[in-house]
C-alpha cells in the first residue's frame, strides 16, 4: 500500500519574507509573472469573483486583492492553521477565507480561479485540476516549482540535501515542458506561459475540457 506523503501546513521557508537579496529578486519575477498574466484577462470589475485554492497563509490572495481593485475574492486552504494566519494577514481587506479541499470545491462558478504552488504537493493532481476546471466560468492561473531548477537551488543553499534538494511535501516534479504536457492531456487549453526562476506560471481557458468529451 502506497504510503501518504504529511503535507506541511504553510511554507517550510517564508520566501515572501525573507530579507535575502536573492530570494527576493526571485519573488519579484514571481509576482511580476502574476501581473503580467492579469494584465492580459479583461474580467474583473466590481461583480467579478475570483477564488484562490490553496491559499496557504494568504500572500498570493493579499498580492491579488491589491491588483485587481473591488473584485469579490475568496480563498481556502485545507490547514486551519494557516487560513487563521491568512486571515490575520489580511484583515484589511474583505477577502472570505475558509478551510476547504481542493478535491471538493463545489458548485459556485468563478471568473477566475488561481492555484499556486498547490498541485505537487497532490497524490491526485488530476482530480484536483478537473475541480478548477469545473468553478471557473473563464480563466485558471497554476503556477508550480520548475524541476530540477528548484530542488539545485535548495541544494545550493544547503537545504534538502538528503533528499536531494526536494522541499518536504514536494510528490510531483514537473520541468516546464512536463507540466504543460500534464495540462494538455487533461484537456486544457493554454493562453500563456511565464518562466520566472524557479517556477512555470501558466493562464488557462476555462473552455478546457475533460479529454474524450
Amino acid at each position: 500500500m502506497k504510503n501518504k506523503v504529511k503535507q506541511p501546513e504553510g511554507n517550510y521557508f517564508d520566501k515572501y519574507n525573507s530579507n535575502n537579496l536573492v530570494v527576493k529578486k526571485m519573488m519579484a519575477g514571481f509576482f511580476g509573472a502574476y501581473e503580467d498574466i492579469l494584465n492580459k484577462i479583461d474580467i474583473i470589475g466590481e461583480d467579478g469573483n475570483i477564488l484562490e485554492a490553496g491559499c496557504g497563509e494568504g500572500e498570493v490572495t493579499d498580492f491579488i486583492y491589491h491588483q485587481i481593485r473591488g473584485a469579490n475574492i475568496e480563498a481556502f486552504d485545507i490547514s486551519e492553521k494557516v487560513i487563521s494566519i491568512a486571515k490575520k494577514r489580511c484583515e484589511h481587506t474583505d477577502i472570505s477565507f475558509r478551510v476547504g479541499s481542493i478535491y471538493n470545491i463545489g458548485s459556485r462558478k468563478y471568473d477566475l480561479v488561481i492555484c499556486s504552488e498547490v498541485l505537487e504537493h497532490l497524490e491526485y493532481p488530476e482530480k484536483a485540476l478537473e475541480q478548477l476546471k469545473n468553478c471557473t466560468n473563464k480563466y485558471i492561473i497554476c503556477s508550480v516549482p520548475r524541476e530540477p531548477i528548484w530542488r539545485i537551488l535548495n541544494m545550493v543553499r544547503g537545504k534538502y540535501i538528503r533528499e536531494l534538494g526536494n522541499t518536504p511535501g514536494h510528490i510531483n516534479h514537473w520541468s516546464r515542458k512536463s507540466f504543460l504536457n500534464f495540462l494538455q492531456k487533461n484537456g486544457c487549453e493554454i493562453v500563456d506561459v511565464k518562466n520566472p526562476l524557479p517556477w512555470t506560471v501558466v493562464l488557462l481557458k476555462s473552455s478546457c475540457k475533460k479529454e474524450g468529451k
